[in-house]
């Protein structure tokens, strides 16, 4: 593996913003972005919604000489991670949700976690909720399993403490490109459900580069779901749980499987499950259990490209249909 070259105090930064459908909460999303106190960066918001966003919601951002917007006909977080990096001319990367509000200092905590060792391909930072009722819905975080950082440098280290999700992270371009991307058949939106943060982060470390997690770089987010959205939120992520979990065992990484067996299907779907039995609160560990495995049968089943650990492409998707720089 080549290392990327060491990098500077204040080294350029592409910020990534994938969205569909969420053009409210994405315009606060980028009000929070250029808020940033970093020195040296820019923005590409990939659009996958049905209409474009009005030029006129956009004009602001356009002022500012550091905003891309990219219109495109990919479906699926994925696809629009590694569309938009694809269009990214900088070394290191920083990746948000269009429902997440980022500090000033959040590109400055992210470029000093990498600055940690040079083989840090992927950092994870903490996605903290904005105040709510939790009675009526929830709000999806991260936080790390230690308040301190968290150097996981292979696949038989302890996962559940450093892997996140792609709310906040940054990654290094030349990760990416030695991964081949995220997998494009997993995220919200793709036929194979959640996962391609995760995904992601485990097919870096069978290539030898770490992940590490770093509590102080973290975004804060607002993304409020009801709770009728929770069996079809928990089903779509641990399909994908599960359909992971099938290709990394077709291609003989038996070193996962304390991880997606012990960590994540038993400790964070049956453990909770049966606590919530127990204390007859919402029963929202029952569909973890079964759609892990539902998933897992589909995933079994599913095509997979075994030297980059990715499932083969279902039809071909046309990145980008309209770019506006």
């Amino acid at each position: 593996m080549n290392n990327a070259r060491n990098l500077s105090n204040n080294p350029p930064v592409t910020v990534i913003i994938s969205t569909r459908n969420r053009a409210e909460s994405l315009l606060r999303t980028l009000e929070s972005i250029f808020t940033l106190n970093y020195p040296d960066f820019c923005l590409i918001v990939l659009d996958q919604s049905d209409e474009k966003l009005p030029q006129d919601a956009l004009a602001k951002f356009d002022a500012t000489g550091k905003f891309c917007y990219v219109y495109s006909s990919t479906r699926g977080l994925g696809a629009g991670h590694n569309a938009a990096i694809a269009l990214a001319k900088t070394e290191l990367i920083a990746v948000t949700d269009d429902d997440c509000i980022t500090p000033p200092g959040w590109l400055d905590e992210m470029v000093q976690a990498f600055k940690q060792d040079e083989k840090i391909g992927l950092v994870f930072g903490n996605v903290l909720p904005t105040a709510y009722d939790p009675d009526t819905g929830y709000i999806p975080v991260f936080e790390g399993a230690t308040p301190t950082p968290t150097l996981l440098k292979g696949v038989s280290d302890r996962l559940i403490a450093g892997l996140g999700i792609g709310a906040c992270l940054g990654l290094k371009r030349s990760a990416w490109l030695a991964a081949e991307g995220f997998d494009e058949m997993l995220g919200p939106g793709a036929p194979l459900g959640s996962l391609e943060d995760r995904d992601f982060a485990i097919r870096l470390l069978l290539r030898e580069y770490y992940i590490y997690h770093a509590p102080d770089f973290s975004v804060e987010h607002f993304g409020y779901r009801k709770n009728a959205e929770l069996k079809k939120l928990a089903y779509r992520d641990w399909f994908g749980f599960g359909t992971s979990f099938a290709k990394f065992l077709k291609c003989g990484d038996l070193a996962l499987m304390p991880y997606m067996l012990g960590q994540m299907w038993f400790g964070q779907a049956v453990k909770p499950f049966f606590k919530h039995l127990l204390f007859k609160r919402r029963v929202r560990g029952v569909t973890p259990i079964w759609s892990f495995w539902v998933g897992f049968v589909v995933g079994v089943f599913a095509r997979v490209d075994r030297p980059t650990r990715k499932f083969k492409v279902s039809k071909r998707q046309h990145p980008v249909s309209q770019i506006n720089c």
